[in-house]
């Protein structure tokens, strides 16, 4: 079986990419042994091997099996849960999963927690990353891309699967590595910001009063107060306008900031992760 070996190839999978991502997970795995379950061509196994962790993997899927050997790594070709099965008790410090689980019903996802939790010593860890379906662009179409994925796994639901099993959550929330935000063609262009006029509209229009030529051949007071009064309606029907602008000018940044943060919301990191421990002290 070679589907999902395939689909990388198809995809002309991101291997760069996908060592930037799954360098955010080593720091749960100090020591080994360690076993990856879905460990595909074994990006994670070369990320904790170049940290000198003993980590092993397990994958269903031959040609992901053969890459991973061809680097040298320890790779069994079997199912992940059946190859769980087989370890002995409290026999490894780590399992990880990432955009493994999404693979499996719900059933056999409690099945993966319940054999972690026997296999890992107590103090051992078990991270899981799984695709975000909060984020719109994962929810929408990405998530749909792989003809292998079963059903979302929100972090609350696997929080339970994990305290079903045994475990304390240990750390749950968003890849930092994982998070491209929203496509560029929906980000807002920066709104620039423009001084108050109406201290320039005041003095404007007291330079033109004083320099109204009108005024200095026909020195009628009469004549005088109402040029004045047409300036001074003027000058407020300038700074009327100054003030609707002014107005507009900040509705239309707060608009900006709410429309940056509705990005925020609806495009938020495309993975997110929970990491259980066993407690210290099980038996």
């Amino acid at each position: 079986m070679n589907v999902e070996s395939d689909y990388y190839a198809f995809t002309e999978f991101d291997a760069e990419h996908s060592r930037r991502v799954l360098r955010f997970y080593t720091q749960f795995f100090p020591k080994g042994p360690v076993l990856d379950l879905g460990c595909g061509p074994g990006t994670f196994l070369d990320l904790l091997g170049d940290d000198g962790v003993a980590v092993r993997g397990v994958d269903v899927d031959e040609g992901m099996v053969r890459q991973a050997r061809e680097s040298g790594h320890d790779v069994a070709l079997d199912d992940a849960v059946a190859h769980l099965r087989s370890l002995p008790d409290d026999s490894l410090f780590g399992v990880f999963a990432a955009h493994f689980l999404e693979h499996l019903a719900a059933p056999d996802v409690q099945a993966v927690y319940d054999e972690a939790f026997r296999v890992l010593a107590p103090g051992g860890t078990f991270v899981a990353a799984v695709p975000n379906a909060a984020c719109l662009s994962v929810l929408g179409h990405d998530f749909w891309r792989d003809p292998t994925h079963v059903r979302f796994y929100d972090p609350v639901v696997l929080q339970f699967f994990a305290h079903q099993a045994g475990f304390r959550v240990v750390a749950a929330g968003e890849n930092p590595f994982n998070h491209p935000g929203s496509p560029p063609e929906l980000r807002p262009q920066p709104i620039d910001s423009f001084p108050n006029l109406r201290d320039d509209v005041t003095r404007a229009i007291q330079r033109a009063i004083a320099l109204d030529p009108d005024d200095a051949e026909n020195p009628d007071d009469e004549q005088a107060v109402t040029h004045e009064r047409v300036w001074a309606e003027v000058g407020n029907v300038l700074a009327q306008m100054d003030e609707r602008l002014d107005t507009t000018q900040r509705n239309l940044h707060e608009l900006h900031d709410r429309y940056t943060n509705l990005l925020r919301q609806l495009y938020p990191a495309n993975e997110v992760y929970v990491a259980v421990a066993v407690p210290e002290g099980t038996e």
